[in-house]
């Protein structure tokens, strides 16, 4: 179950050997081995360092490279992942730039399949930036992601068209918190300061049990676990992980945990994680505590793991057992061990794909744009 990570980064792990534990202990989690049998596997080599890589145990990276093998198969011939539309999509691409930045981080070999995706992005981008604050934050984080030096201008561009969408009553950026917390990774990601007014506006819309919910809702009940978990991660990116409120929303986040060690999607009753959320919660807990051995880490990185089809794709619920693109795009950062925003060359930090199914009835999904819409459930 969650417990409270500490907040500052006494540890003193790098983020590389971070992710390296972060991937042994996965592992180990999956094998049912314990701390013992972890830290033979962490033996050093004469310089100090942990010998193992990401990718050098056999289950660990079986399980990110199958994941980032099956998303491979999803990439259209323009180089395009396809979206809702049955189409090559630039938001369901973002994502996918996104989650193969962050195993190629790993030591996943992804070079050529991510530049065709960041190819195909390039013919998509004036328009897609278009669509919206949230929309123009993604594709800033994605070539980000992607490392591609020849975009800074697009990447100042998305960012300001972002920055200039903030709501002068609320402060918030785009339609909602998670158009706001994707703007303020944006920033953070590509070393702008967030500004009070955009910490402040979390302040105004932080429900009173720790929660945000997608379109900034207070009423009770509202908040949700993945909009929670992004807040989280863009404040920390931001400089701001002792702040009260990320404290408050690690409380909300307890509350949708499920003995399993997954993350639901709300509170209810009995709790039934998802993938998504469960991914989501993952990357917000490494995002706070560099040390992967804590038990919360471990507890919610396990429930993650099980969610993986033979296929190497995730599903989003055991009730819904179909290979799932957009909780797979979600699961493979998590997997890697590193939270929002990715950034090329390793960064402690990354940005959110997939939404996740509400109940058995309504899911939320990602189209064309970012903003969550309810569908019906498949």
């Amino acid at each position: 179950m969650l417990h409270l990570p500490s907040l500052s980064a006494a540890s003193g792990l790098s983020a590389a050997v971070a992710r390296r534990l972060f991937v042994l202990l996965l592992a180990a989690s999956l094998l049912g081995t314990g701390p013992i049998a972890i830290s033979k596997a962490l033996a050093h080599d004469d310089h100090g360092t942990p010998s193992a890589s990401p990718i050098a145990s056999p289950e660990a990276a079986g399980s990110l490279e199958q994941a980032a093998a099956w998303l491979l198969t999803q990439q259209g011939p323009d180089g395009g992942f396809i979206g809702f539309s049955g189409t090559s999509d630039p938001g369901a691409t973002a994502d996918a730039v996104i989650a193969l930045a962050a195993a190629r981080e790993a030591g996943v070999e992804v070079d050529a399949p991510l530049e065709a995706a960041l190819t195909y992005l390039d013919a998509q981008q004036a328009a897609y930036a278009q669509t919206g604050a949230g929309q123009a934050a993604k594709l800033a984080l994605a070539y980000l992601a992607g490392g591609r030096a020849s975009q800074v201008g697009v990447i100042a561009d998305s960012r300001a068209r972002a920055e200039a969408s903030a709501n002068p009553t609320t402060g918030l950026y785009g339609t909602g918190v998670f158009d706001h917390a994707l703007v303020m990774l944006a920033l953070a990601g590509s070393g702008r300061t967030v500004s009070d007014s955009a910490v402040a506006a979390l302040e105004a819309t932080q429900g009173e049990d720790g929660s945000w919910a997608f379109d900034g809702s207070t009423a009770p009940g509202a908040g949700d676990s993945n909009t929670t978990a992004l807040v989280i991660q863009a404040l920390v990116a931001a400089g701001r992980s002792g702040d009260p409120m990320v404290a408050e929303a690690l409380d909300f986040l307890k509350t949708v945990q499920a003995p399993s060690g997954g993350f639901a999607f709300q509170p209810a009753d009995p709790l039934v994680p998802d993938a998504n959320s469960t991914a989501l919660a993952v990357q917000a807990l490494v995002s706070l505590n560099p040390d992967p051995s804590s038990p919360d880490v471990v507890d919610a990185a396990g429930a993650l793991a099980a969610f993986q089809n033979p296929s190497g794709s995730f599903r989003y619920t055991d009730d819904q057992p179909d290979d799932n693109l957009f909780a797979t795009l979600q699961a493979v950062p998590a997997l890697a061990g590193i939270p929002f925003p990715v950034v090329a060359g390793g960064t402690d930090s990354a940005t959110p794909v997939a939404s996740p199914v509400a109940s058995p009835v309504t899911r939320i999904v990602m189209s064309n744009d970012v903003r969550p819409q309810l569908r019906p459930a498949a």
